[in-house]
């Protein structure tokens, strides 16, 4: 058990923190343990590759807005020619024939500095709120995959205890026969008995195919062959120790609070609202900066001549700055409320996003709680049933009980354990869901 725990405690950090190995594979005999399943389910899970994927392209598109702070270079080749009437500078209309041939190098810069400065600050929070979204996909495919290992284990040790009291059954059910064809018995109790048998081993028929179910859903969550029948590794299950009694609701909740990657990446949501406010505001103040730089060399003359005739030196620089006003600059009024509305919507998602995070504790708190008092329970009444069916057996050896007596004791061993087993494995989801909840 405690090797269980720790490795449990290692997976969820190494999942948390991105760590997981994408290379590992599935057991082939089918056997499988719950480190096993925390790895794989960090590893396969489309929903984590997606936002991951997610992630490359914020950072992505983030270096891109980076680099609108830079200038680009064209190299450029142009031919003119122009033929007939042609207005002079000073207004003549003049027939003119003639040809030029240009080519150089121009590094231009065009920056729109309020448009462009908030961009890159949004980009900031956009990535931080896509790497916040990647690490509540790893959290719930780890959640998911827990949970449904935790259910096959319920199944499995719920078909044992189905088969064991199958097993008894069919001894009752042997012996009433031959004690009815020897004429000691009751041939209504040999139906009885013989009901008994039919209903035990329909329980487990049923419970296989709910194993074989679980084992294939568990499959699904980790991208696994579900044609291998998925077995987990512990004969029995038992309660696992990862939520610290005593531990008040209040501290829960503040853990959650600081600790949940959806809560962060609201934030950031908020914060990109924010961003997208400020740049209405007072984005438009910032000037828009224009720059050219051309360097190369410039020929013609008159129709007929050369190409590259007085070929020589041609440099051309302009700078400018400006002002947008109106629609998306300054004065821009419906984009000012616009970016306004859209920041008070988003405070109020996260301040919901917080409410259902609160909920979300207390309610796996207060399942934790239940089940950890219903597993004594459970534990008292398999304790209960277990002495019952001792004496039964007892009595039955001495000849003081009959067959449906000890028929009846063992039926209720067989649910007392499946009680218990199942109370213990809800107990486990309960603990990794509450320990989800608080984000850890």
């Amino acid at each position: 058990m405690n090797r269980v725990q720790l490795g449990l405690i290692w997976i969820c950090a190494a999942t948390a923190a991105g760590a997981a190995d994408s290379a590992a594979v599935a057991p082939r005999d089918g056997i499988i343990d719950l480190p096993t399943v925390l790895r794989l389910a960090g590893a396969n899970n489309l929903e984590v590759q997606m936002a991951r994927e997610k992630v490359n392209e914020a950072r992505a598109a983030g270096d891109a807005t980076r680099a609108k702070f830079l200038p680009w270079i064209t190299p450029a080749i142009v031919v003119r020619r122009h033929e007939n009437n042609l207005q002079a500078v000073n207004g003549p209309i003049l027939d003119a024939n003639k040809q030029s041939v240009a080519a150089g190098v121009s590094l231009n810069a065009q920056i729109d500095l309020g448009e462009t400065y908030y961009q890159e600050l949004a980009s900031r929070q956009f990535l931080r709120a896509n790497e916040a979204a990647l690490a509540g996909r790893q959290r719930d495919s780890t959640l998911r995959a827990a949970t449904a290992y935790f259910e096959l284990a319920r199944v499995r040790a719920s078909v044992a205890a189905a088969v064991e009291a199958a097993q008894v059954t069919r001894r009752h059910a042997e012996q009433i026969a031959a004690a009815a064809d020897a004429g000691l018995a009751f041939q209504g109790d040999v139906a009885r008995v013989r009901g008994a048998r039919e209903r035990a081993d329909l329980a487990v028929e049923r419970l296989r195919a709910e194993q074989r179910i679980a084992g294939a859903r568990l499959a699904e969550v980790l991208r696994l062959d579900p044609t291998i029948e998925l077995t987990p590794s512990d004969a029995e299950v038992a309660p696992l120790g990862l939520i610290t009694a005593g531990t008040e609701l209040g501290a829960f909740v503040a853990t959650a609070l600081a600790r949940r990657p959806e809560l962060d990446e609201a934030a950031a949501r908020r914060e990109m609202a924010r961003i997208a406010r400020r740049s209405a505001d007072v984005g438009p103040l910032m000037p828009s900066i224009g720059a050219q730089a051309a360097f190369g060399g410039l020929g013609g003359g008159p129709s007929g001549s050369r190409l590259s005739r007085d070929f020589d030196s041609s440099t051309d620089y302009s700078i400018g700055v400006s002002w947008r006003v109106g629609p998306g600059g300054l004065f821009d009024r419906n984009r000012q409320r616009e970016s306004s509305a859209r920041e008070k919507q988003v405070e109020l998602q996260l301040e919901k996003a917080r409410d259902q995070v609160r909920r979300e504790v207390v309610e796996q708190h207060t399942r934790w709680r239940s089940l950890s008092a219903q597993i004594e329970l459970a534990r008292k009444a398999l304790e209960a049933a277990e002495q019952t069916a001792r004496l039964s057996r007892q009595r039955r050896e001495t000849g003081v009980s009959g067959v449906l007596e000890d028929l009846q004791a063992e039926e209720e061993l067989s649910r007392a354990r499946r009680d218990y087993v199942a109370t213990v494995a809800e107990y486990n989801q309960a603990q990794y869901a509450l320990r989800f909840a608080t984000g850890e």
